[in-house]
């Protein structure tokens, strides 16, 4: 059971993920001479495929009756596919820059979107939520690319689904495989059209999400999903404790939790909680109400006080306002908020994979756009195909490097931390 009363059943999850395992192993297993093995960085990294025809009548029919709002879909995706190239790339070199010359400094790292994870400022991530979450965006990034080859007649080939692997295959993917010597002789903005349609597709539902549902957006969890304010009441909300000598929560040895009165004024969220907390001066005695317990702190004067270094400062960082289901809902509680998790977990990884599919890597689509526009800007193609291989190793060595010191330590602190 989690803070906000959501009923997450891991073992229940478990038992779904090694069924998933299993049938998944029985298949490769039962297949294993109809697949095609990719390689990348083999064994480490590579993609097991299995081609089929699924949707490919679809695609014909959408691409043939919708021909002219396909390709303008395909235009568009152009100029905001290296739009996100470069947005992802900068953010990328930026974060690098700063791990690298300000490692002390707290940045959002690199990690792997996995099932049974704790994303941090985000929250954990089920493996319902992420199975369903992945058939969706990869049926709808792969079948977006597969329409817009078909609406400039490039025919495609197969379809299929796909096993992503890091050391071992268990993400699941799809891919859709137009004729390559067709797309190549098209035009460039028809090929990077192609490819930019899937990252495009994935942001384009993201988008829908947030226009939607937008507290899917909001990672404070300030913003109600549709009907909470019916289904559940603020409990107030959740914070971390600064851990530094002097700071008086940690002082006070007061645990991380949810706050839910101050002096015994009911607290609600973090607004009314902020309101509150802003007057207080220094050396004034306050009472904080949690779910472990009240404790008794003394404000201090301190240059990190949010607003005022000369006002009193407690020493705890807020998370995210919580809410409790009202007894009359318990019943549906554990669906209401598997609802609302995947909702939200859907727009978050359609935006996540979209945007990370931009990067210019050979493996993904904004490699394919960047080595289409690197052919066009080099007349030597030889050389065109160094550099692009370059940029993408370089990309793929600094993603697994940042994915290493994520779960390992930043080791640029010893240098000039």
């Amino acid at each position: 059971m989690d803070i906000l009363g959501y009923s997450v059943t891991f073992n229940f999850d478990l038992i779904l993920f090694l069924i998933f395992l299993v049938v998944l192993s029985i298949t490769l297993y039962f297949k294993r001479k109809e697949l095609v093995l990719q390689k990348i960085v083999h064994p480490f990294l590579y993609i097991i495929m299995y081609r089929t025809t699924w949707g490919l009548a679809l695609m014909e029919k959408m691409a043939t009756k919708y021909r002219g709002a396909v390709q303008l879909f395909g235009y568009i995706s152009v100029g905001v596919g290296f739009v996100g190239m470069l947005y992802v790339s900068l953010g990328l070199l930026i974060f690098f820059f700063k791990m690298v010359f300000f490692p002390a400094v707290e940045t959002s790292g690199v990690s792997l979107v996995l099932p049974f994870t704790h994303i941090p400022g985000i929250g954990y991530l089920s493996f319902t939520h992420w199975i369903l979450s992945i058939f969706i965006l990869a049926i709808v990034h792969e079948f977006s690319h597969g329409v817009v080859a078909r609406s400039h007649h490039v025919p495609v080939k197969s379809s299929g689904f796909a096993v992503f692997a890091l050391l071992a295959p268990v993400i699941p993917a799809a891919f859709v495989e137009p004729d390559e010597k067709r797309l190549g002789k098209t035009h460039d903005i028809v090929q990077y059209s192609v490819f930019a349609a899937g990252p495009m597709a994935n942001l384009v539902l993201a988008f829908v999400l947030l226009l939607l549902f937008p507290y899917v957006g909001d990672m404070t969890n300030s913003t109600l999903a549709p009907f909470e304010d019916t289904i559940t009441s603020p409990v107030g909300f959740t914070y971390e404790i600064l851990e530094e000598e002097g700071y008086p929560a940690y002082s006070a040895n007061v645990e991380n939790g949810i706050l839910s009165s101050i002096d015994g004024k009911p607290i609600n969220d973090y607004s009314a909680f902020y309101s509150y907390a802003i007057c207080l001066e220094p050396n004034e005695d306050v009472v904080l109400g949690t779910d472990s317990g009240n404790y008794t702190i003394v404000t201090i004067a301190h240059p990190d006080h949010p607003e005022n270094p000369e006002k009193g400062f407690i020493g705890m960082k807020p998370v995210q306002n919580e809410r409790r289901i009202n007894p009359e809902y318990a019943g549906i509680a554990g669906l209401y908020y598997w609802l609302r998790g995947f909702i939200k977990w859907l727009f978050l990884l359609n935006l996540f994979i979209g945007l990370a599919n931009l990067l210019p890597l050979g493996i993904v689509d904004g490699g394919r756009m960047l080595q289409t526009a690197l052919r066009s800007l080099f007349d030597d193609k030889n050389k065109a195909q160094k550099v692009w291989g370059l940029i993408s190793m370089l990309f793929l060595g600094g993603l697994l490097f940042a994915l290493v010191i994520n779960y390992t330590g930043n080791p640029f602190v010893w240098l000039f931390g």
